[in-house]
């Protein structure tokens, strides 16, 4: 934001520059007595709005993607949520030390897991249930309680696909 600022600054100045060589140049013989804007004050707003303007978008847009990213990183959480809620549920299906087991999103939401997984890029569309997946590691002593799982989520929307997809 601070170098828009600077170029901005710059911007104006030159303009303003401009301006002044030819309020000079014109001289006091040229000068009109009606009010009213010159044809070069009206061209510098015009290029200082288009500037502004141009700024605005460009953080806005950034502002969005930011957004979207972070809806995802929550797809992710939710995911990581409701396979530890469906491991409770299901502890039978906890897979043995060294193996994995993968479950599908379609699984989680039919079960009621979770709910939806709308896309951050399209919110009227849902992202992928059959492609979006959690594969799930065991590791640890076979005695021990606190047993470790690993979870390796997959998100597969429009736009995005999870890390490791």
């Amino acid at each position: 934001m601070k170098y828009y600022r600077e170029m901005l600054l710059k911007v104006y100045i030159s303009i303003y520059k401009i301006y002044s060589i030819i309020e000079f140049r014109k001289g006091e013989s040229m000068r009109r007595d009606k009010n009213g804007f010159t044809l070069v004050e009206l061209l510098a707003v015009i290029t200082l709005l288009g500037i502004l303007s141009a700024v605005a978008v460009s953080s806005v847009t950034q502002y969005a993607e930011s957004a979207r990213k972070q809806d995802f990183e929550i797809l992710e959480k939710n995911m990581k949520t409701a396979i530890n809620n469906y491991f409770i549920d299901h502890s039978a299906n906890i897979p043995a030390i060294g193996s994995s087991a993968t479950v599908t999103a379609r699984t989680l939401v039919d079960e009621g897991y979770l709910t939806s997984m709308t896309d951050p890029d399209r919110n009227a569309s849902q992202c992928d249930l059959n492609r979006s997946k959690v594969v799930i590691t065991r590791s640890g002593a076979q005695a021990d309680f606190n047993m470790k799982l690993n979870y390796k989520i997959c998100v597969v929307c429009s736009k995005r696909c999870s890390k490791g997809c």
